[in-house]
C-alpha cells in the first residue's frame, strides 16, 4: 500500500546526524550517575487496549522512519570525542516493546507507581535507548482504558524532539485500521576505530579551505576573529556563570535531601484556564504555569512553618529552528532565583514573565553550549561529575512545550491525554506541562528524599493553580486528577 502523505514525516525517511552533539553526549556518558540518570516518559491515556500484534507492527515501521529508533550509541577509541550513532545489527523491536497488566480494580496511583518503576530503570546501553510498555486493562474512571508508556533517553531527543517523534508513532496513520508499507530497514554499521577516522579526515580537509576563508577575510579589512573588550569579556563570563554554574539563590531547607527514589504525580487542567489567568495577570501560559508553581511551593512550605523568599530554579529553553533536523537535543537552559512568599497571585504571574525575559538573552541562551563543548570529550567521571555539578542546588526544573497540533492514536484507538515526566538531573522536582487538545497536562516528579510529603505538595500545586485561575472566574474548572 502506497504511503498517504499523512503517513510520513514531511521530509519522508528522517534524516539524523551521524553522531551526538555535546549536551546529548553529557546526558549519555553521565548515564552511571544516579542523580542524572536521563530518562523521560510519556504516558498516554487511550479509549481503549489496541490489538498487540498492530501495536507491534505500528513501531516496526516508526523504527524504519525514524531511523535513530534502530540506532544504538558507540563509543570511539578511546573516547576521542563524541558517540556515534550507529544502526544495531541485532534490532528486534520486540526488544523494546512490552505488556503488562496490573491487578484489577488498577488504579491511577498503581499505575503512576508502575511508571515510577520504569522511569528508574536504566535502559540497556547496548541496544538503541527507547523502550514502550502497553498497560491494558486500565480504567482511570474518565473514558481511558488503557495506557501508553513511552520512554525515551535524553540523548535521543528534547521535549520538543520527543514531540515530533510522537506524531510519528501516534500520527493519523497510527490509528487507522490499514498500516502503511514499510519502509526498507538499514542494518549495516561501521566499526568505531573507522567512523573516527572520518571524522578526523574531514577535520583535516576542512582546515586549508578555512584558512583561506580566514586569509581572504583578513586580506579585505573584515577579519572574522574579532576581539572583544576586557568588559564585554567579564560580562560575559559573569552572566555565563551566573545563569549556569552558580546557584541563583540559596538552596530551600527543607529540600536538601537526595534519594533518587522517585514519586510521580499529575494535574490536568482546561487550556483556556491558563489563557485567562494569563490575560487577567498580563502574562503568557508559561508565566501561569511558572507562577502556578511558585504559588505550589510556598504554600508546601507554609504546611511545615518555613517561609521561603527565593527558590533556585533551572528552565530549559528551547533553540530549535525550523530547518533543523527532527528529534535530538536543541536546547539551551538557564538558572533563575524565583520568588515563593509573600506575593499576591496577579504579582507572581507579572514577576515570573518579568524574570524569565532577563534571563533569555542570545548571551544566556548560548552558556549551555560554551560549557558542554569542552566537557564533552573528558572521562566519564569528570563528565559525571561536572554535570552533577551543573545541576546542583536546582530544587526545581520547570518546562513547558506544545504537544502534538492534532489527534492521536494508536493500533485503533484514540489518545484521550498525555503525561509528560521530565527527569530529575539532581533536582528536587522536574514539572513539566504540554498540550493536547483543549487540556493542559502537568506531570510531576518528585524525589522522596526532599519532598517528604508528596501529597501534600500536589496538594498545594492544585491549590496555587486554582487560585491563578480565579482570576477570571467564569474560566474556572476544577482539574481532572487520579
Amino acid at each position: 500500500m502506497p504511503h498517504r502523505s499523512s503517513d510520513l514525516p514531511k521530509r519522508g525517511i528522517w534524516r539524523s546526524p551521524s553522531e551526538m552533539n555535546a549536551l546529548e553526549t553529557l546526558f549519555w556518558r553521565a548515564e552511571n550517575h544516579p542523580g542524572m540518570r536521563s530518562n523521560m516518559v510519556g504516558v498516554f491515556v487511550l479509549d481503549r487496549c489496541p490489538d498487540w500484534e498492530r501495536f507491534v507492527g505500528r513501531h516496526e515501521w516508526s523504527t524504519r522512519v525514524v531511523p535513530r529508533l534502530r540506532h544504538r550509541a558507540l563509543e570511539p577509541p578511546l573516547r576521542l570525542g563524541r558517540p556515534f550513532w550507529v544502526p544495531d545489527e541485532t534490532f528486534d523491536v520486540r526488544n523494546h516493546v512490552h505488556r503488562v497488566r496490573l491487578p484489577t480494580p488498577c488504579t491511577t496511583r498503581q499505575l503512576l507507581d508502575l511508571v515510577g518503576a520504569v522511569v528508574s530503570r536504566p535502559l540497556a546501553p547496548e541496544r538503541p535507548l527507547w523502550e514502550a510498555t502497553l498497560v491494558e486493562d486500565w480504567d482511570d474512571g474518565h473514558g481511558g482504558k488503557a495506557a501508553y508508556l513511552l520512554k525515551l533517553h535524553h540523548s535521543l531527543c528534547d521535549g520538543m524532539g520527543a514531540v515530533q517523534l510522537i506524531t510519528v508513532l501516534l500520527g493519523e496513520a497510527a490509528a487507522s485500521a490499514a498500516e502503511p508499507a514499510l519502509p526498507p530497514a538499514h542494518r549495516r554499521a561501521a566499526h568505531a576505530t573507522t567512523l573516527l577516522a572520518g571524522r578526523l579526515a574531514k577535520v583535516l580537509l576542512a582546515l586549508p579551505s578555512a584558512a583561506t576563508r580566514a586569509a581572504r577575510g583578513t586580506r579585505a579589512g573584515f577579519p572574522r576573529l574579532k576581539v572583544p573588550s576586557a568588559g564585554r569579556v567579564v560580562k560575559r563570563v559573569v552572566s555565563f556563570a551566573r545563569t549556569t554554574l552558580v546557584p541563583p539563590a540559596p538552596a530551600s531547607p527543607l529540600l536538601r535531601e537526595r534519594s533518587n527514589a522517585v514519586h510521580l504525580d499529575a494535574l490536568d487542567f482546561p487550556r483556556k484556564a491558563f489563557r485567562a489567568a494569563g490575560k487577567a495577570g498580563d502574562g503568557t501560559l508559561n508565566d501561569v504555569f511558572v507562577a502556578g508553581l511558585m504559588g505550589g511551593v510556598d504554600r508546601y512550605h507554609r504546611h511545615f512553618g518555613v517561609d521561603l523568599p527565593e527558590l533556585p530554579m533551572l528552565i530549559p529553553i528551547s533553540v530549535r529552528k525550523h530547518d533543523d533536523l527532527p528529534a535530538g537535543n536543541r536546547l539551551a537552559s538557564t538558572r533563575l532565583a524565583m520568588p515563593v512568599s509573600g506575593l499576591d497571585p496577579v504579582t507572581r504571574i507579572v514577576e515570573a514573565g518579568r524574570r524569565i525575559a532577563t534571563v533569555r538573552s542570545k548571551s544566556t541562551l548560548r552558556a549551555l553550549d560554551l560549557l558542554t563543548r569542552p566537557l564533552a570529550p573528558l572521562p566519564g567521571p569528570v563528565v559525571r561529575f561536572a554535570l552533577s555539578q551543573m545541576f546542583r542546588g536546582n530544587d526545581l526544573i520547570a518546562t513547558n512545550f506544545s504537544g502534538p497540533p492534532g489527534r492521536l492514536g494508536l493500533a485503533g484507538s484514540q489518545v484521550l491525554g498525555i503525561l509528560p515526566f521530565p527527569p530529575l538531573l539532581c533536582g528536587a522536582t522536574s514539572i513539566a506541562l504540554t498540550t493536547y487538545q483543549d487540556r493542559c497536562h502537568i506531570g510531576i516528579t518528585l524525589d522522596t528524599g526532599a519532598f517528604t510529603d508528596p501529597d501534600a505538595f500536589v496538594a498545594a500545586l492544585r491549590e496555587s493553580f486554582e487560585e491563578l485561575f480565579a482570576l477570571a472566574p467564569r474560566d474556572r474548572v476544577a482539574p481532572l486528577t487520579g
